[in-house]
């Protein structure tokens, strides 16, 4: 997980460098490729990274100071080296034969991967329900790949049609983070409940709920698209469902959690409930996107859907990770570990109420001066916090459990 955070750290030093872009002139950084760079290394390189060897791990049964079977081995370094291509390729050239190649090769690896751990994941060592949330995450992997070739059969038939464009785009990411990630995330958050023994209640319409629901909240990404009412019945239906699903999986476990002493320590329990405040406030907003003239209206405001994006993305998907891996000790708990954490999730919290208040500011016609500024000022405090939980992970000092 180490060098996962190191990719983790290079996501964040990229979007300092943006934010510097925007302050400064910088005139040898291209703001278009910088941000193709930062955007595909954030899925690849760090996310899709770390979940791969969360899961691989978890479906062999390999502990957090053990290696991970060869064949594991092999595809999770080739992805990663590949995610490294495209960090470098997108940064130089932006879409060009060099970082088209190396995302080809990501989604192959990806497929690769998705085969063998569907197998693994028949082991008797996976109860069912984690057994159904991560076949579900590999699922909508493959399935997420869709947009990917769409999109490159629109740009080769010189198809210039932005908003199909975007069609094809939003369908990549939403089955991206509503599907590999989330449900990926909760496979790994199932595993680790069997593990201390915690019962969730009524597990089995938590995971239809949200699986059956997955498809129809897509259309919810494209307001643009004037949708028939009965498909519009259907998606609302499957946001209410969602909503209903996500609030009964909450109500089941805090007292249990809580009552459970002996894990996690408090910096996981920590990230445990930011994840859940983050993932509820997404949920409510997701909600009201099913309104077509709000979502419409919010659409047009790049900070709000730049926020929402890291909203998922960083309070969610990352803060889980982070606590997951903390709770499986693939990270060393020591105090340095988790002030340094604590300065992350600092910058991650700056970060969504910046990038928010600029675009409800804006919606309201509301200028607020140097919010650029104050936004550089949080990726830069994202970047601290990992470089000092990076080299907590390096030192010797006595472990903390709480």
């Amino acid at each position: 997980m180490v060098l996962g955070t190191l990719s983790l750290l290079l996501v964040a030093a990229s979007g300092l460098l943006m934010r510097m872009k925007f302050l400064t002139a910088l005139p040898a950084i291209n703001q278009k490729f910088l941000l193709h760079a930062h955007s595909h290394f954030a899925f690849s390189g760090w996310i899709s990274h770390a979940l791969m060897v969360l899961i691989a791990a978890a479906v062999c049964g390999t502990g957090s100071r053990e290696n991970l079977p060869r064949r594991y081995q092999v595809l999770i370094a080739a992805n990663l080296l590949a995610a490294y291509g495209m960090l470098v390729s997108f940064f130089l050239q932006g879409y060009g034969f060099y970082s088209i190649c190396a995302s080809t090769l990501t989604v192959a690896l990806s497929y690769i991967f998705a085969v063998r751990c569907w197998r693994d994941t028949a082991r008797p060592i996976l109860d069912s329900h984690t057994r159904r949330w991560l076949r579900a995450a590999l699922f909508f992997l493959v399935l997420s790949s869709v947009g990917t070739f769409f999109l490159a059969y629109l740009m080769a038939s010189h198809n210039t049609d932005s908003k199909l464009q975007l069609t094809a785009v939003y369908f990549f990411l939403h089955f991206q983070y509503n599907g590999w990630f989330f449900f990926a995330c909760m496979g790994l958050f199932h595993h680790w409940l069997r593990r201390c023994g915690i019962v969730a209640k009524h597990p089995s319409f938590v995971f239809w709920a949200f699986a059956w629901s997955c498809i129809p909240t897509y259309f919810l990404s494209i307001p643009w698209w004037d949708m028939p009412g009965w498909l519009y019945t259907i998606v609302v239906g499957a946001a209410a469902m969602q909503a209903i699903a996500w609030g009964i999986g909450l109500h089941s476990l805090p007292g249990k959690l809580i009552g459970y002493t002996h894990r996690p320590a408090a910096v996981a329990k920590g990230l445990l409930i930011g994840t859940a405040i983050a993932a509820t406030i997404k949920i409510l907003l997701q909600g009201l996107s099913a309104i077509p003239s709000l979502s419409q209206l919010v659409y047009g405001f790049r900070p709000i859907v730049i926020g929402y994006l890291h909203l998922v993305l960083l309070a969610i998907i990352t803060l889980f990770i982070m606590a997951y891996a903390y709770m499986n000790e693939s990270l060393l708990i020591n105090r340095r570990a988790v002030v340094s954490t604590v300065v992350l999730a600092t910058g991650i919290v700056l970060n969504e109420v910046l990038l928010f208040l600029q675009g409800v500011s804006g919606l309201m016609g509301i200028f607020i001066g140097h919010i650029p500024y104050a936004l550089a000022w949080a990726a830069g405090i994202m970047v601290v916090g990992l470089a000092g939980l990076i080299w907590s992970q390096y030192i010797s000092t006595s472990p903390i459990s709480s």
